[in-house]
């Protein structure tokens, strides 16, 4: 397929027009080669997940987080985004970025989280206007009311993680809301709502302030609690009739650069452990 071609149809999949204004999705790197055969599924961009898709013969990879967000003022090895837009020129590498496009639709980022923590899907947190199979998070809801602990004992199992929280109002949880990565600056529209629970990333000291005896608020890490969007973006290309004569493989190779202290439940290889493999 030809690569703009392959564009246009992952942009029907995932319109742009669903994303956040600020964010950097779409072709981010073109090469020399323009047709699409063999694509690599990733978290984010490194000097190993370029290596992979080159040992694997793939011409493009999709990125869930984007390579360049800011402009480059200059081309320089000793900057890291401009050293893997050079790997990838260097290795006929085409780099699509696929990201909030991705957290906001029905079966995306959250979703994803969700069905990993065994809930029942309920609604968005906030639908998108234009696009009803979209929107910025979800609601969702436990087979049967639980406790605070069953549910941080659940989130720290699925995300292999140690888990930061502020304690809810609630003594059993019947609604959860999740947003996939940096989400804490939904709190008040999860507060509206009265949810008993947050799942989100990346929450500061003053946000658990903000959350504390009124909403269960927890942060499992960024990569941690969206470690399964490769996943999740193969299911999704793979039942796709019109993408049947493109490969697609999850990448096998973990890129959190987050080390833990002490490390006593071995998170990171736990992590290593749960990437998928789609060969």
């Amino acid at each position: 397929m030809k690569l703009y071609d392959f564009l246009a149809r992952l942009e029907t999949l995932l319109p742009p027009e669903t994303a956040m204004e600020d964010d950097k999705i779409g072709l981010q790197i073109e090469s020399e080669v323009d047709f699409v055969t063999k694509v690599l599924l990733c978290y984010e961009i490194n000097s190993d997940i370029i290596k992979e898709a080159t040992k694997l013969n793939c011409n493009c990879i999709i990125s869930f987080h984007p390579l360049i967000f800011n402009p480059l003022h200059k081309i320089s090895f000793n900057d890291r985004t401009a050293k893997f837009c050079y790997e990838l020129i260097q290795n006929k590498l085409n780099l699509i970025i696929i990201h909030t496009n991705f957290d906001t639709f029905s079966e995306g980022t959250s979703k994803i989280l969700s069905d990993k923590l065994n809930l029942k899907y309920l609604e968005f947190l906030i639908p998108d206007k234009n696009y009803s199979n979209f929107g910025m998070g979800i609601v969702s809801l436990p087979e049967r009311p639980i406790s605070q602990n069953d549910l941080l004992e659940r989130v720290k199992n699925v995300c292999s993680s140690p888990l930061r929280y502020s304690k809810g109002k609630n003594k059993e949880i019947e609604t959860i809301a999740i947003v996939g990565g940096s989400g804490s600056s939904f709190i008040p529209q999860v507060l509206k709502k009265n949810i008993d629970a947050f799942i989100t990333a990346d929450v500061s000291y003053h946000k658990f302030h903000q959350a504390k005896d009124k909403l269960l608020l927890i942060d499992p890490g960024h990569y941690e609690m969206e470690q399964f969007v490769p996943f999740g973006m193969y299911e999704l290309f793979k039942k796709d009739s019109e993408l049947s004569a493109i490969e697609f493989i999850a990448s096998e190779i973990c890129t959190n650069p987050v080390e833990y202290y002490p490390d006593i439940e071995n998170y990171k290889k736990l992590q290593k452990l749960k990437i998928n493999k789609y060969q």
